[in-house]
């Protein structure tokens, strides 16, 4: 039992890191694909997945889990609605002009999983920041998930030079 909380641990927290290294680019207005734009949300919604499923799948039919997952995506898909980018089409690439909330976000899901990890490793207790890890976890998927098709219907600006 104890194996299967580190390997579980282990992918969660390298989930974590997958989305803090993915919105490296967003944070530093770096041209990327637009495609790019839904990696941060998706590797912390699966660090979070990861979290609540185990020990307990059942954990996943939680009512105050959904509707504290389903608040926090609107609000980051309100978020991701309004930010600032520029969109070119030719080349499919997104700038955006202010991200640094998905690196600070990612950074959370980071942290957090990082505790929990440490926690259940030294003395083998089952605890888990399934509230944290929701609220900002559902946060950076409802803005990845915005910011992409708010991408995809701008106007084209010329973001790489040939």
């Amino acid at each position: 039992m104890t194996v299967n909380i580190y390997v579980i641990d282990t992918v969660m927290v390298l989930c974590a890191a997958g989305a803090v290294a993915s919105a490296v680019g967003e944070a530093h207005r770096q041209p990327m694909r637009r495609r790019h734009l839904l990696i941060p949300g998706s590797f912390a919604m699966l660090a979070t997945i990861l979290v609540l499923a185990y020990p307990v799948p059942s954990s996943m039919m939680d009512a105050e889990f959904w509707s504290v997952l389903i608040v926090s995506v609107l609000v980051g898909a309100v978020r991701g609605a309004f930010i600032g980018m520029a969109s070119d089409h030719y080349w499919k690439l997104v700038r955006l002009d202010h991200g640094w909330d998905s690196l600070l976000a990612a950074i959370v899901v980071l942290i957090v999983g990082i505790i929990q990890f440490a926690i259940e490793s030294s003395n083998g207790a089952e605890t888990t920041f399934e509230f944290i890890m929701s609220v900002v976890s559902g946060y950076l998927f409802g803005r990845s998930i915005a910011a992409y098709f708010r991408a995809r219907a701008l106007h084209h600006h010329d973001l790489k030079e040939i």
